[in-house]
């Protein structure tokens, strides 16, 4: 009786993460009008896969347990397609750059004071943060045509520029700029040594870090769980199953 009172309690909520999967990655992002019908159809064909992986056991009286596996392939086709299209779109960004390069560098060939040329071009290499090359054509149209715009160009990418070569460096604190060969802050008193890198993993790529632990964190996840059902009792290791699949939801899959 009470087997199958905890079998049924598993597979309930094994189906819950998968509901709650699905939502999250095809119903959600429909509605949001972020799911190109090539996604939808792959997170689809890998719920089948979900849903195989989760009748398996049963279908050919293996342990039931294994089907915890059936709640790996959605969030891990996710990372994978979000990685592509985050790798597509940098690479397009990159060719639409060089177009509109050559087309700024014709333009200048053909109109030598052509001002907007000028910053145009300075502004694509200031995003390439090819800072010395920004400066230099900002201060080409600066010589053409003295403009309040373009100076405030100069003195943004100046400083950019002295930060890249680390004669500056800005408080993430108090946004004081400091010489490059100190490492507390003037102001503050806020050391750029002491926990600044992670502080911009933490905050700026929130989302690389759950992608990246993800995929660390996977294979050691599988080996637990087969030890935890290897060593411990069922219904005790059916517990913390429940219990690290809700804790792993609520980190990977809120946004």
């Amino acid at each position: 009786m009470f087997e199958g009172f905890f079998l049924g309690l598993w597979l309930g909520g094994v189906l819950i993460i998968l509901g709650i999967e699905f939502y999250y990655y095809v119903v959600a992002r429909y509605i949001e009008k972020d799911l190109t019908t090539l996604e939808a159809t792959i997170f689809i064909f890998f719920l089948l896969v979900s849903i195989t992986i989760l009748i398996f056991p049963f279908r050919y009286n293996k342990n039931i347990f294994l089907g915890i596996f059936s709640i790996v392939p959605l969030p891990l086709v996710d990372l994978i397609i979000r990685s592509v299209v985050n790798v597509k779109e940098k690479t397009q960004q990159r060719v639409d750059e060089k177009k509109q390069l050559q087309n700024w560098l014709y333009t200048i060939e053909k109109q030598p004071e052509n001002v907007n040329a000028y910053v145009a071009i300075g502004d694509i290499y200031f995003h390439r943060n090819e800072f010395e090359k920004a400066l230099d054509f900002y201060q080409r149209a600066q010589k053409i045509m003295d403009m309040p715009y373009i100076m405030e160009k100069i003195k943004i990418t100046e400083k950019e520029l002295k930060i890249k070569n680390k004669i500056i460096w800005v408080c993430p604190e108090c946004s004081f700029d400091n010489p490059g060969d100190i490492v507390k802050c003037n102001v503050c008193g806020y050391t750029k040594i002491d926990k600044g890198l992670f502080r911009d993993i933490k905050y700026q790529k929130k989302d690389l870090i759950k992608g990246l632990l993800f995929i660390l964190l996977a294979p050691l996840g599988v080996i637990f769980f087969i030890a935890l059902y290897v060593v411990m009792p069922p219904y005790l290791a059916l517990v913390i199953t429940i219990l690290i699949i809700y804790l792993t939801i609520r980190f990977f899959l809120t946004y």
